[in-house]
């Protein structure tokens, strides 16, 4: 029962998300907590602080906000976190009724008990909570300079991650790590689903990266650069394009590109990608060569984008990743 419940809330919250992709950050007091919540490209976001009892803010209640978008995503996500609250509890009875505990002298058997709420939430949508803080009397600068030490914490954790390639309302943004640093860039290619991939550490620097950009904004009135890189210099994308054109082993392909309806053409044999009116082929001496193609060539096989082999999903990235450093390097130079 409990996971139809859930499910219809997560619906009821997709659909608000959906029709709501962007909301600035608004804060509202909830019983003894400041609370902020924001959207950011279809992905929410909530922050919770310490209300100072010496200090009045000039906010609305959480009452008074009824019926906005901004509290009805903030009550479904709250919903979540109980129920996932509640299955953890359930899940915790299960195994402590299944597990045979030795009586001991002198030992006594205290019932376990759940550790407390976290008091930051950043995008309970997937059911998971991740970013957390203590009370404190410094509000929400505090929450922000905790979020700032806890992107850079998951950057050395992690500082090379594969490409992901993540869909918002917006568009599907590539989400790279490499020398511990993060890159987003647009991408043509189709996204995954954020409910999909929410766990991913490219997902949570994202999150991160948008969580502390959207608080900078409210606190200071604009989003300050973070470690966040530029796209790739064209020649660094070339030289990993040819490389993937080189390695190429597979057939004539043709991949429809649902974003900008237009089709793909793969020539293993010819190492080459045709992308109308473009085509890039790899020469004899290993570099790139471009030409122009207008009409769309015969004999290849349609495969959708979820069927290809990972080498052939790598060379489209790497192709893409090539036409994002030449847009790049055209908008520098006018």
């Amino acid at each position: 029962m409990s996971d139809e419940i859930e499910q219809h809330v997560r619906e009821e919250l997709q659909q608000l998300l959906d029709e709501s992709p962007q909301l600035a950050p608004t804060q509202f007091i909830d019983g003894d907590k400041l609370t902020t919540v924001a959207v950011c490209d279809g992905v929410p976001q909530i922050a919770k602080s310490e209300l100072p009892a010496t200090t009045r803010f000039a906010c609305p209640s959480l009452a008074q906000l009824h019926g906005t978008p901004v509290c009805r995503i903030y009550n479904l996500m709250q919903s979540l976190r109980r129920l996932n609250e509640e299955r953890q509890q359930e899940a915790a009875a299960q195994i402590l009724s299944q597990t045979a505990v030795e009586e001991v002298d002198g030992v006594k058997m205290e019932a376990p008990q759940l550790p407390p709420s976290p008091e930051v939430i950043n995008s309970t949508v997937g059911g998971e909570t991740d970013l957390r803080t203590k009370p404190n009397g410094h509000g929400m600068f505090q929450n922000l300079q905790a979020l700032q030490q806890r992107f850079h914490q998951l950057l050395a954790q992690h500082p090379e991650l594969d490409p992901l390639v993540l869909g918002t309302p917006k568009g599907s943004v590539e989400i790279r790590v490499a020398g511990q640093r993060l890159s987003l860039n647009p991408t043509p290619l189709p996204g995954h689903p954020y409910s999909e991939v929410h766990q991913t550490p490219q997902v949570r620097l994202y999150l991160l990266h948008k969580t502390i950009q959207g608080l900078e904004a409210a606190l200071c009135g604009k989003a300050a650069e973070i470690e966040v890189t530029r796209p790739g210099r064209r020649h660094r994308a070339a030289e990993k394009l040819a490389q993937h054109l080189g390695q190429m082993k597979c057939g004539n392909l043709v991949v429809p590109v649902r974003r900008s309806r237009k089709n793909l053409f793969v020539g293993g044999p010819a190492r080459e990608i045709i992308y109308p009116p473009m085509k890039v082929r790899l020469t004899p001496q290993g570099a790139l060569a471009e030409e122009e193609a207008q009409q769309e060539p015969l004999g290849h096989t349609r495969v959708e984008y979820g069927a290809l082999l990972p080498e052939v999903k790598a060379l489209l990235s790497a192709f893409f990743a090539y036409l994002s450093s030449k847009v790049s390097n055209e908008s520098r130079c006018h």
